[in-house]
């Protein structure tokens, strides 16, 4: 028989989860829980089982917990949770959430339950999206061996690759996820908005960025970071990015700063590739100064 599989806070990840597990049928879906109904009822239409629960008082036992309200939520949540009696000793209790670790489920490892989180590297903007390419994600994982000794298998199952972190450099674990997913959103957004004070319009920027934006990972990913570098502080032209910084600091002042804290960072990568003079490089860092001076006056 399957073991049975509670979600408090289906969102998209949790919904996301919540179906790829039950239709490969590595346990049932049981009982859906949601500070708001209608969200417990989309989950339960998504997921295709499962019954919504108003209340944490109204849930049933169950082999497995799935916590995935927001990250902030997950501590309260874990406590309150350990306060119905709901949770029995050796049920599984786990999060997915990558900036909290394990430990935030502690009222009910004293229970006896065995606590974990699961990480997935994804964006789960689209959770229809996602259950269709979740197969190939890789997961971060850290809790109690038991939790993992169940967990890891499921996980694999549904496609992922699952590799054990240490809990303690879970913070910048989530920071790094956050700085090559979020925030490289952010980046394409301050560059269109860059194109749009050239005159382009949005459309005609995201067509033109496109090409430009998907090579560059390609060589990331092929040649490495200190290869893949090219550009005005690779070649040591601290002219063109003294006069592209001034004109940044005319359009927005937040995208300039963007783009001075990572020419820093590119700064490094030249140095390490060798493509331009010591001298150049220098006159590159002095621009960078200069310009973080004349922004601050």
């Amino acid at each position: 028989m399957a073991r049975t599989l509670n979600i408090i806070g289906p969102g998209r990840v949790g919904r996301t989860l919540g179906a790829l597990l039950q239709r490969a049928q590595l346990c049932a879906v049981q009982d859906v829980l949601s500070a708001e109904v209608a969200t417990a009822e989309s989950a339960v239409a998504f997921i295709g089982a499962g019954r919504v629960v108003r209340k944490m008082g109204d849930l049933h036992a169950a082999d497995v917990w799935l916590l995935t309200p927001p990250d902030t939520a997950i501590a309260p949540v874990a406590a309150a949770l350990a306060a119905t009696g709901r949770v029995h000793r050796n049920d599984t209790v786990f999060h997915c959430s990558g900036a909290q670790p394990s430990g935030v489920l502690e009222p009910l490892a004293k229970l006896g339950a065995h606590i974990a989180s699961v990480h997935p590297l994804k964006s789960f903007a689209d959770p229809a999206a996602a259950v269709t390419t979740f197969a190939g994600t890789h997961c971060a994982a850290e809790g109690d061996p038991i939790s993992l000794a169940l967990l890891t298998p499921w996980f694999e199952q549904l496609g992922a690759q699952v590799a054990v972190i240490d809990p303690a450099g879970k913070t910048l674990y989530h920071a790094a996820s956050v700085l090559v997913c979020n925030d490289l959103t952010a980046l394409m957004e301050a560059g269109l908005r860059a194109y749009a004070g050239a005159g382009l319009s949005r459309a005609a920027a995201q067509t033109m960025m496109e090409p430009l934006v998907r090579e560059t990972l390609d060589n990331v990913f092929a040649l490495g970071t200190t290869r893949a570098l090219t550009g005005p502080v690779a070649r040591g032209d601290a002219d063109v990015v003294a006069r592209q910084l001034a004109a940044l600091n005319a359009l927005d002042t937040r995208i300039a700063d963007a783009y001075r804290a990572l020419s820093q960072l590119a700064l490094d990568l030249a140095q390490a590739q060798g493509g331009a003079s010591a001298e150049a490089l220098a006159a590159v860092a002095k621009a960078l100064k200069n310009s973080n001076k004349n922004n601050m006056l």
